[in-house]
């Protein structure tokens, strides 16, 4: 999973023109060519990086230089600074704070809108939720080696999905699997309904492996809530990171400015 900062050419309300497209050049180093290639586009890629957090910084310099612009968890708009600013909302994305994990080997992030639990499931290696929005996570893991040494992740997680949808009333799935893949990462993606009482939930189910342990992300929220929930569940399973006992901490691993 990757995010992606597109320029949309659009200029911040009363910002000077002029000033906005020397600050291309003096703030981004784009040449004369570059600057009116972009200025002739309203969907140009500007950077690809599998780092959240540089992808929001590349956006606040485009912010600052008079510039708004769009970002994407690969194909999945997540925020775009004029709608967000027109409907009254924040300029920059929303901002993800990591999750305590009893798993030193697991980084997961979620909107500081969200906080940790204990009552969903305790065997969970997170627990965490917006109770005020009825959003829910849980992570769960298993060994690797208590099952055969040669089930991949895509076997694992047909068999999970499997038992999920025997364990609750009316399940089934509407849509995955769906590749997620990272340099150093890949994964797979499901989302499932469900009946619970009354009610309809959709859940978004992701699958990770580990040197050591396969793990289990489930977001759910009522059926009618989903499509506006899945924009923050997308972004808490893209900051998912499992870490390899031998990783190189390269911090500017997948990342690229996409020359214009």
């Amino acid at each position: 999973m990757s995010y992606i900062v597109v320029f949309t050419g659009e200029i911040r309300a009363h910002f000077e023109r002029r000033r906005a497209i020397a600050a291309l050049g003096s703030e981004f180093g784009f040449s004369f060519t570059q600057i009116k290639a972009l200025m002739a586009s309203s969907h140009s890629q500007l950077k690809k990086t599998d780092d959240r957090a540089e992808a929001c910084r590349f956006i606040q310099m485009l912010w600052m230089g008079g510039w708004h612009s769009r970002l994407y968890l690969d194909s999945e708009l997540i925020h775009c600074t004029r709608e967000s600013v027109e409907s009254g909302g924040a300029e920059f994305p929303v901002v993800l704070d990591k999750l305590h994990s009893r798993d030193s080997r697991l980084s997961l992030c979620a909107p500081r809108s969200w906080a940790l639990c204990d009552y969903l499931n305790s065997n969970a290696e997170i627990q965490a939720g917006n109770t005020d929005l009825n959003r829910y996570l849980i992570v769960l893991a298993q060994e690797r080696s208590e099952l055969p040494p040669s089930l991949t992740l895509t076997d694992y997680a047909h068999a999970q999905m499997q038992q999920c949808l025997s364990k609750v009333t009316s399940g089934r799935v509407v849509n995955g699997p769906e590749a997620l893949r990272r340099e150093w990462q890949a994964g797979l993606l499901y989302e499932m309904r469900a009946d619970v009482g009354d009610e309809s939930v959709q859940y978004m189910v992701a699958f990770f492996q580990g040197e050591e342990r396969f793990y289990t992300l489930f977001l759910w929220t009522a059926l009618q809530s989903y499509a506006e929930a899945k924009i923050e569940f997308i972004q808490i399973v893209g900051s998912c990171r499992i870490v390899l006992s031998e990783e190189d901490t390269a911090e500017n691993k997948g990342s690229a400015v996409i020359a214009v």
